[in-house]
């Protein structure tokens, strides 16, 4: 009985061992199956790889081959004059050619035209009402509405400034005889609002869009402080009615008279006397007529 067992055994064995052996072996078929595909596969992609290269190689030799031949070039006018002026100082008819040559002309858009700066500064913009900024001069100095604001906030602090200074420095002089009013604003050489407006101006949008603005404050601070100014408001008889007029002097020269009916107030006295002549009639206790009272 034990013999047999163990000759069951044996062949069991045998049978397990056999069956093994071959499964491996048609694991090795199939690896090395997979591995023949993968390294053909390679092969092709390093032949594609190998004529690129040659393609590419070949390319480049004739590029070279180009690049080494002399190639007459036409003279172009438009070409020497930018190789030896600035845009500006080209002649009319070579800056229209440069701006037809970057697309930039009156037919290129229907909503845009291109001008030089140079242009934009002849035009004299008109930049400020009312110490706003106005639509067109914010959009032709493409200015964002952050630019905008500083700038505006630039011509108020000025408006302040003048009207402060203005304030404390204003001279009356008491009525006397047919003298209803007089008041002078003296010149302050010394006087930094302009300087500090400028600044302001020149952070919010830089030097050349500054230089365009910078006339408008200027110009109030030079009409304000630049020379000493009287406004002087007399009263006179036209048959039995009594009527207003003034005169503004100046070191120089005087203006008027002008009849208060038909003037408004100067305007170096607006930051004192903001509702014009209103203001002045109620400071100085006289009654105005009634064509002057919203002047």
């Amino acid at each position: 009985m034990n013999k047999i067992l163990l000759a069951l055994a044996i062949l069991g064995a045998g049978t397990a061992g056999s069956l093994t052996a071959r499964h491996f072996t048609m694991r090795l078929q199939r690896e090395a199956s997979a591995t023949r595909e993968a390294w053909v596969v390679q092969t092709r992609l390093l032949a594609v790889a190998q004529s690129d290269q040659v393609a590419l190689r070949e390319h480049i030799r004739e590029l070279n081959d180009a690049l080494a031949q002399p190639r007459a070039l036409e003279e172009d006018g438009l070409w020497s004059a930018l190789q030896t002026n600035r845009p500006g100082q080209l002649t009319e008819e070579l800056r229209e050619r440069l701006l037809e040559e970057l697309g930039f002309n009156w037919q290129s858009s229907g909503d845009y035209v291109v001008v030089s700066k140079e242009a934009v500064r002849d035009i004299h913009l008109i930049a400020f009402i009312d110490g706003k900024l106005t639509d067109i001069a914010a959009t032709v100095l493409a200015m964002t509405p952050g630019e905008r604001g500083a700038v505006e906030a630039s011509v108020q602090r000025i408006l302040t400034d003048i009207e402060d200074w203005a304030s404390s420095h204003i001279e009356r002089s008491e009525p006397k005889d047919d003298v209803v009013a007089q008041y002078t604003l003296p010149n302050d050489p010394t006087m930094s609002i302009s300087n500090n407006f400028a600044a302001g101006v020149f952070e919010a949008v830089g030097k050349e869009r500054a230089e365009l603005i910078m006339p408008y404050g200027g110009l109030l601070v030079n009409d304000v402080f630049e020379k000493p100014t009287t406004m002087i408001v007399k009263r006179y008889l036209v048959g039995d009615e009594q009527r207003l007029e003034f005169q503004v002097r100046y070191p120089r020269r005087t203006d008027g008279p002008y009849s208060l009916s038909d003037h408004a107030l100067p305007y170096q006295f607006l930051p004192i006397f903001p509702n014009g002549w209103a203001d002045v009639a109620k400071r100085e206790g006289f009654e105005l007529p009634k064509e002057s009272q919203e002047k």
